[in-house]
């Protein structure tokens, strides 16, 4: 056949004409016959194919709808078959499918809003919630079409999950008591959608105990959709997924700074794709030939050959690369750009299927271990990290050093000094006790000869001596009245992961002379182990800070707390790290001195 046309499904939505998908509104504006599911789509949608030809097919038989479809397929016109919602639910797709295969006759599918993700919208609810449920069944009471055994209301009612009943609602007696029946509680929460999302929508709500009655009262009769469980209450437990510390694929907070992503080829660019949208602050770098396989937010394109010049221009531009393509490419292109070890930036290799990140350069002092890592958990992939202080998982000091914030004073002692630690040893330390004993304290190998406090951190190894300049940080705290310490140490908590710190590196805390009475304040130092020093409004008032508070002059005649506590308390050459975060009780800003003598 030289003049073939062509097959599409697509999913309506739920009837509102704006909720059908880019992808299937273009179908129809291409298309020549609709054949389309009557009163059950909203016939605004086939304005959008003025010139169609078009096919009701709410009084057709199967074999009717497919005479249709398959001559004009045949005649090679582009023939769309417009369902309600979602094609794959309750559909009566299935049959249809069948015919088309049997005919050898090829076809596509475009997926629309299904009714129940309306319903859900138009009550406000989650169907899953942490401790309430985690499950959804869709199903539907039985009627002229019957249900698989095991698929009785009564059955699936047993497992506590939300319910989602389609085509039911002309018999909601019998429905809720089936329910109970089967153990559900009658004040479990229940809910009708009556035409979700068209502009004749109605919302009933009630329980299983009244929801039968409230139904009947409003007149609904058919095309609802009935929610049935606890996640109408909307009180379930805080969703791990933004808990700020529960750990996902893409809230790992390891790596900071800014990461450029190559990819070569078409399945690269996908994959870089998911990895720049999983990391902080990213940057695409693809071929202009697949740039429409990446996101144009983050993108950027090189011609054809040029590869190597991007690479080399964007060298200097950027603290990290993943780099989405063999490792020998990378190799190539980075003899003559690598110059030293303590200023390069970090370099990840990821195979285009994101099975492995592997940790190129710069492991310890650009971080690229912790971006490999980053990278495996945004790819579900494996970090491969050769350093040897890693594989022996043994402290790295010049990683250490880029955790803690310090400066190291003699990096050509670096060397000397990792080979000791990686042959095990003896090393002896000193430094701020709070620190030692955050991240030395346990391993043999290492002993605390000195507790210092003067800003200087000395790793005495038998080969050399590595000195450190550790940074003098202060926090800032301003806060109401007989505020908890929990919740001092909650926001104080959400300022460090920021900056990539722990309590140890904190040196004291500061805060205003009006606070030093203050109960939450004061366990808050102690339960750190802290020195909380204070400072009057006249020494207050006398620093320049960034985010002065009106409310703080107006209740206490201090133009800032917060800041200015942390600049005062960390002394000459301080500079803010982080200005206040204000979280409606607390307020935390950092600042840093850097210079020791």
């Amino acid at each position: 056949m030289d003049n073939i046309g062509k097959i599409t499904f697509v999913g309506a939505g739920p009837g509102a004409p704006d909720l059908i998908t880019v992808r299937g509104l273009a179908c129809l504006k291409e298309a020549d016959v609709i054949i389309y599911a009557g009163s059950l789509v909203d016939e605004r949608l086939l304005a959008n194919a003025p010139g169609a030809v078009l096919h009701n097919s709410a009084k057709m038989a199967l074999e009717e709808v497919m005479e249709i479809m398959l001559r004009e397929f045949r005649a090679g016109k582009k023939v769309v078959r417009l369902h309600t919602g979602d094609p794959a639910v309750y559909g009566a797709v299935s049959e249809q499918y069948r015919e088309l295969d049997k005919a050898g006759v090829p076809y596509e599918v475009v997926p629309g809003v299904s009714s129940v993700f309306a319903a859900a919208a138009a009550l406000k609810v989650e169907l899953t919630m942490p401790e309430l449920s985690q499950s959804v069944i869709m199903t539907r009471a039985p009627g002229r079409t019957p249900v698989p055994p095991g698929e009785a209301l009564e059955e699936l009612a047993k497992h506590g999950s939300t319910l989602c009943i389609f085509l039911s609602v002309g018999d909601m007696d019998s429905l809720c008591a089936k329910l109970v029946k089967a153990g559900r509680s009658p004040e479990t929460p229940a809910a009708a959608v009556y035409r979700a999302s068209w502009e004749n929508q109605r919302i009933v709500r009630g329980t299983l105990a009244d929801i039968a009655a409230k139904v009947a009262d409003a007149g609904i009769k058919r095309q609802a959709m009935i929610v049935v469980g606890e996640v109408l209450t909307r009180s379930g437990e805080l969703s791990k997924l933004y808990d700020r510390h529960f750990t996902t694929g893409f809230r790992h907070h390891k790596f900071s700074g800014k990461v450029a992503v190559f990819a070569l080829t078409r399945q690269a660019v996908l994959k870089a794709s998911e990895i720049a949208s999983g990391l902080a602050d990213a940057r695409l770098f693809v071929p202009e030939k697949f740039a429409g396989s990446a996101p144009e937010l983050r993108r950027s394109c090189f011609p054809e050959g040029g590869f190597g010049r991007c690479f080399a221009e964007n060298w200097p531009r950027f603290d990290a690369f993943v780099m989405v393509m063999a490792a020998g490419i990378v190799v190539r292109h980075l003899s003559g750009l690598c110059s030293d070890k303590k200023k390069d930036p970090a370099v990840v290799v990821c195979d285009e299927q994101g099975n492995y990140a592997v940790s190129l350069l710069s492991g310890h002092v650009g971080g690229g271990n912790d971006l490999a890592r980053d990278v495996s958990a945004v790819t579900g992939g494996r970090a491969v990290i050769t350093t040897a202080s890693d594989v022996e998982q043994m402290p790295a000091f010049d990683e250490f050093a880029r955790r803690h914030r310090a400066e190291i004073r003699n990096p050509e002692a670096l060397t000397a000094v990792a080979s000791d630690v990686v042959n095990r040893e003896k090393i002896g330390l000193e430094m701020p006790r709070r620190l030692f004993d955050a991240c030395f304290a346990g391993r043999e190998q290492f002993t605390l000869l000195r507790e210092r406090t003067d800003g200087r951190m000395l790793v005495h190894a038998p080969r050399a001596t590595l000195e450190l300049a550790l940074p003098f940080i202060v926090l800032g705290i301003g806060c109401r009245k007989n505020v908890s310490s929990s919740r001092i140490a909650a926001v104080v908590r959400r300022v460090l992961e920021e900056l990539q710190l722990d309590m140890a590196d904190v040196s004291l805390i500061a805060s205003a002379s009006v606070k030093q009475n203050e109960p939450g304040l004061l366990d808050f130092a102690r339960e750190n182990g802290l020195e909380c020093r204070f400072f009057s409004a006249e020494q207050l008032n006398a620093v320049p800070v960034p985010n002065p508070s009106a409310a703080a002059m107006r209740e206490l005649g201090i133009n800032s707390v917060s800041e200015a506590s942390a600049l005062l308390g960390a002394g000459e050459e301080a500079v803010l790290i982080r200005t206040k975060l204000a979280d409606t009780d607390v307020t935390v800003a950092a600042a840093e001195r850097r210079s020791v003598e």
